[in-house]
Parts: C-alpha cells; sequence; structure tokens
C-alpha cells in the first residue's frame, strides 16, 4: 500500500472507531444525565493513540463525574475491544471556549460571545467575532458584530468556537 492510501485507509479506520465508540457510549452518557459534545481518535506517527471524549450538560460537568464516566468508560471499551492498539483514554468537558460542531449548538448558544473562521472572506474578513444570534433556515448562522448582523452559510465556517471577554 503506498503512503496516501495509508492514510486514506488510517483515516477511514479512526472515523470508524469515533462511530463505533459514540454509539457504544451514546446510552450510557445519556442515562448519566449528560451529552456527548465529541469524540476524538488521533493516532500519532509514534506513541500511543489517543481517545478523547468531551461530555457537558446544562450548567457544567464536575471533576467526580468525568472521574467517575472515564472508568465505566474505560471497562466499557475493554469488554468491547474496539481499538486493536493500546490507546490513552480522555474524558473532559469541552471547557470554557468550546467548539461548535453540531447544527444544534448555535441555537444552544444564542446570545454567547463566538469567535468563528470561515473557509473563504466574508464581509471582506475571516475571522468574526461576536454575538451569536442562532440559525436562519438551519444553515445560516446570524452574528452580530460591531451592531451590525453578518449571515455566514454554516456550510462556509471552518471553526467555531465560544468565545470570552477578559
Amino acid at each position: 500500500m503506498n503512503g496516501e492510501a495509508k492514510q486514506l485507509s488510517a483515516l477511514f479506520d479512526k472515523e470508524e472507531i469515533v462511530s463505533a465508540v459514540e454509539k457504544l457510549i451514546q446510552p450510557l452518557v445519556e442515562a448519566q444525565g449528560l451529552e456527548l459534545v465529541d469524540v476524538e481518535f488521533t493516532r500519532p506517527r509514534r506513541g500511543r493513540a489517543n481517545l478523547r471524549i468531551f461530555l457537558d450538560r446544562p450548567g457544567g460537568i464536575t471533576l467526580e463525574e468525568i472521574t467517575r464516566i472515564s472508568r465505566i468508560v474505560g471497562n466499557l471499551l475493554d469488554v468491547h475491544d474496539l481499538i486493536e492498539s493500546s490507546y490513552n483514554l480522555e474524558v473532559s468537558s469541552p471547557g470554557l471556549t468550546r467548539e461548535l460542531k453540531k447544527p444544534r449548538d448555535y441555537e444552544r448558544y444564542k446570545g454567547r460571545l463566538v469567535r468563528l473562521t470561515t473557509r473563504s472572506p466574508i464581509a471582506g474578513r475571516q475571522v468574526h467575532r461576536g454575538i451569536l444570534k442562532g440559525l436562519e433556515d438551519e444553515e445560516i448562522v446570524c452574528l452580530e458584530e460591531d451592531g451590525e448582523v453578518q449571515r455566514i452559510p454554516l456550510a462556509e465556517v471552518a471553526k467555531a468556537r465560544l468565545d470570552f471577554k477578559l
């Protein structure tokens, strides 16, 4: 297999692993009253792979909850043996500057300050910072910047995360 084919194969494996982990732990996470925000799997060229699970709940998640869920998820993953190589399991909250990944995130965090990077310039720039006004027709992000509402197609958003004033 050439280098490009190996990369594609590794990518496919990562996507399969993330999907399988999500399906496996989603019922457990929901039963605990938590939200599965994201699952990431990275396999560096050297060293152990990393499986990162981000959990949250309205009002935030405590360290005790993260510790408890980490043990339960670790045991569940050991039993189901979804990842053939050794890996590090990290369970955490998405943090103060959490990424907005799903359309529902844009509705959930209406009224919050966000930092958004677009794939191509919109209104003359690619980095936008303002108050999130939500989604229009489930495909247009409305962002108030400097008293003016920018309408940014969701498909143009390369990265979006909550921000805060210092």
